[in-house]
């Protein structure tokens, strides 16, 4: 539940895209050059805090920093539909918002990390990350009658109240490890930025990060990319209107749900974490290019379901492969460092296809650039050399952890 409101807190503004446009008053080249504005200054804060701050959760365990980190993204989240009114005050939120979130990941993977074995930690990521494509699922079902009945603005208000409200199970059931919580520690500032400084560093030399890394950047921009203009594309590019985007804009996330599990499964089946998601992500890249000539309503849905069944399984075999060479005392910053690096640069994505609308006149360009990233992704990953699941490396992630 914490992963999905936090991704809930993502997509909605996705979703509230084309209301805001209007009430904005914006032109389609306006709407892409702001909504560019909207959705990637949120990916730049989020990558920099995932960054800089992840080495946080190391520290104080992943439960406390979950609490903290969930708290003040809920608050954001339920100020945004306040300051939202200014387009400035808007965007500054939305970096603000990114800030925030940074750390939800590494916490997440030092507590899978923490909890379970090298198989369970892909069915445990490829859960995790399920949650993303529930989320799109859920928000347009549920956010866009509730803005057609209200106003855009409570597409943020409900999202922050319902973090606060999941605080407290969270609280209550929520633990760093099967034995129980990370002690508090305490220590002067200048010590604990060294440490955290020293955490950041130490990871950079773990093996196989910067493979892991560079094919993490190019899918992100080829998700960050497809998934926040989803619905002012079906909108502006495919002649979707409004009572029918709730459908068009939730099902093809049904295809993420069943392929992140299916490409799960595969990858443990096979053993093959690595060739499993290079296919994938080379397939996905197919049903990119094919989209930009679909048309018909249900023609266009099935092909976007194909996307993001094929886009699923790269980031959390990603994780899964980090996991199994990555030490426990750096999973939380090795983990930012990755998700931080590739989100901030995935940024990029909505504003490939916002300058493709803005400069063209339409997405195809962009779209286009987006399955390349998607083809480079897959390839890259070829070069990552996995171990079989139940080697001593791979459970332990100790050996080979100190070299680039």
């Amino acid at each position: 539940m914490y992963v999905l409101q936090e991704y809930m807190t993502k997509v909605n503004i996705s979703v509230a895209l084309p209301f805001i446009s209007e009430s904005y008053g914006w032109t389609d080249q306006q709407s892409g050059a702001n909504g560019g504005l909207l959705l990637g200054s949120f990916l730049v804060g989020y990558g920099v805090s995932n960054i800089l701050v992840s080495p946080f959760v190391d520290r104080v365990g992943a439960r406390r920093g979950i609490l903290i980190i969930m708290a003040a993204w809920s608050l954001i989240t339920f100020f945004t539909g306040f300051v939202g009114l200014f387009f400035g005050l808007f965007v500054f939120m939305r970096v603000i918002l990114g800030l925030t979130e940074g750390p939800t990941f590494p916490a997440a993977s030092k507590l899978t990390q923490a909890w379970f074995d090298v198989k369970g930690r892909t069915r445990m990521n490829a859960f995790t990350f399920s949650t993303l494509y529930l989320s799109n699922l859920i928000v347009p079902a549920v956010i866009v009658p509730l803005i057609i009945v209200t106003s855009w603005p409570w597409a943020f208000y409900s999202i922050g109240i319902l973090g606060l409200v999941l605080l407290v199970p969270i609280y209550l059931f929520v633990q760093d490890t099967p034995v129980g919580n990370a002690p508090r520690t305490r220590a002067p500032m200048r010590q604990t930025l060294a440490e955290q400084w020293r955490s950041i560093r130490d990871s950079l030399r773990v093996k196989g990060i910067m493979v892991l890394s560079i094919a993490d950047i190019a899918t992100n921009l080829a998700w960050w990319g497809v998934s926040l203009w989803l619905p002012t594309y079906l909108v502006q590019a495919k002649g979707i209107s409004h009572g029918e985007l709730a459908f068009a804009a939730s099902v093809p996330y049904v295809g993420g749900v069943i392929g992140v599990y299916i490409g799960s499964w595969i990858s443990r089946r096979t053993g093959r974490i690595v060739l499993t998601a290079a296919v994938f992500s080379v397939l996905c890249a197919v049903f990119i290019l094919l989209i930009i000539g679909t048309t018909g309503i249900l023609d266009i849905v099935a092909v976007m379901f194909l996307i993001f069944f094929f886009i699923s399984i790269l980031q959390p075999n990603l994780f899964t492969l980090l996991q199994g060479v990555c030490p426990p005392r750096l999973i939380g910053s090795a983990t930012g460092w990755m998700n931080g690096i590739a989100v901030g640069v995935g940024a990029l994505g909505p504003v490939i296809i916002g300058t493709s609308v803005s400069v063209t006149g339409s997405f195809g360009t962009g779209l286009v650039i987006l399955a390349g990233l998607q083809v480079f992704a897959g390839l890259v990953l070829l070069l990552f050399r996995e171990r079989p699941a139940g080697t001593p490396s791979a459970q332990t992630g100790v050996q080979g952890s100190t070299s680039s």
